[in-house]
């Protein structure tokens, strides 16, 4: 393993990073959205899709899968976000219709986890990833 990580630069930290935050926003998602019934499998598969190009970047450097594991990460970001748009209408509203007003900040506590890894992702794109030899 010492090997591996000997030839990799700060944007391969930034992509591991940026898969630890998917998983943390799949697990709290996937505990979360059955409860409220919010599932969705799109979600699921996105951040998966994503994790799953982020750790074959730990084998083999390829600019094609942080382009796609950005864009895995953002669908889902999105796709989360206006998903519950309608908890977010109750909220400022102050009533229960359209939503849950109660599960807006763990509405967005989900979301800042999946932006974390959007962001970390975009940012290692322009990054090395690894160091030249």
């Amino acid at each position: 393993m010492s090997r591996i990580t000997a030839k990799k630069a700060f944007g391969f930290y930034l992509i591991v990073i940026a898969a630890v935050a998917a998983i943390i926003s799949l697990i709290r998602f996937c505990i979360w959205a059955p409860a409220h019934q919010v599932m969705d499998v799109t979600i699921i598969l996105a951040l998966a899709a994503g994790i799953v190009m982020n750790f074959i970047m730990v084998v083999k450097d390829e600019d094609i899968l942080v382009v796609l594991s950005s864009a895995s990460y953002a669908y889902a970001l999105f796709r989360h976000l206006t998903n519950q748009v309608g908890s977010f209408v109750d909220a400022f509203q102050g009533i229960n219709m359209f939503g849950d007003a109660t599960q807006v900040g763990t509405i967005v506590s989900i979301a800042i986890g999946m932006a974390v890894s959007v962001v970390l992702a975009i940012l290692a794109g322009f990054m090395r990833r690894e160091k030249e030899v």
